[in-house]
This record gives structure tokens, sequence and C-alpha cells, in this order.
């Protein structure tokens, strides 16, 4: 009998912390619980302003997805440190500000400036500094991390 009412109470104590929990957690998407706040999404607005007044596209690191760019003619597309692009149509050449080069991980040559990028290659920006693509001929790429076109 003892061992019933523990259970009992036991029970009946476990459903009112439930109860009370659940009245006291914030509606999801309220004023007090906001999805995003409006300092965050005034802050990427702007950015995406920027973006369109200076004439240039820039990106943050992306994470572990490619995502599809368009490049026209005569622009370059840089890569941040690390990033990978895979051009998938139109033609370009490699362009580098120094005298090292961007890394061809599919053949695991290392291309310099003037080197044809070859389609559905897979290259690897080793550093921020001014590497990257120059296209000749209006291009798609697939690009993971942060990039910049100019």
């Amino acid at each position: 009998m003892k061992r019933k009412l523990i259970i009992g109470l036991q029970a009946i104590a476990v459903t009112v912390v439930a109860v009370v929990g659940t009245a006291f957690a914030a509606d999801a998407g309220s004023a007090s619980d906001p999805v995003a706040s409006k300092s965050y999404v005034d802050d990427k607005i702007n950015q995406v302003i920027n973006m369109i007044n200076t004439g240039s596209a820039t990106t943050e690191a992306s994470g572990s997805s490619y995502v599809p760019v368009s490049v026209p003619v005569g622009k370059v597309l840089y890569g941040a440190e690390g990033s990978e692009i895979i051009l998938r149509s139109g033609k370009g050449t490699i362009y580098t500000a120094g005298v090292d080069g961007v890394v061809d991980a599919t053949t695991g040559a290392n291309l310099k400036t003037g080197a044809t990028a070859v389609a559905n290659h897979i290259l690897i920006v080793p550093r921020a500094d001014g590497r990257g693509v120059n296209v000749s001929e209006a291009a798609w790429f697939l690009v993971k991390g942060g990039y910049s076109i100019k």
C-alpha cells in the first residue's frame, strides 16, 4: 500500500512539473522569444545594400555546401582562404596576385596565373591574397567558402 502511494505521488509531481514548465515557457516567435533580432536583420539588409551599391559581391564562409555563382565576362572570382571553386560552364584562367598559384585538387597541380581553369576540377585557394579565376566567357561556378567578384 505504501509503495502504491509513493508511485502515485511521484506521478502527480511529474505531471505538475510538466504543466508548470509549459505554462512558463516563452511562445516561439513572440516578442519575448524572437526568431531573429531586428538589429541582425537590419545589419544583413545593410550588407546587401552595400554590395549592390559597390557593384561587387562578397560572402562569408558558406559552410559545408556549394553555392552556384554566376560571373560575367571580364570579372574575377576571388576565393577566400580555404575556399573551393568548381568551374561548371564558361571559360576562365587562373589569376594570382603573387607568385604562388591555385591548387587543382583533381590533378594535384599548382596552377599559376594564365593557366586554363578546367571545367569540373576542384580548385582550392590556399590563402585570401588575391587568387581566383579570371572569366573570359560568362561562367557558372560552384563555390564552397567565402568569395568575392570584382
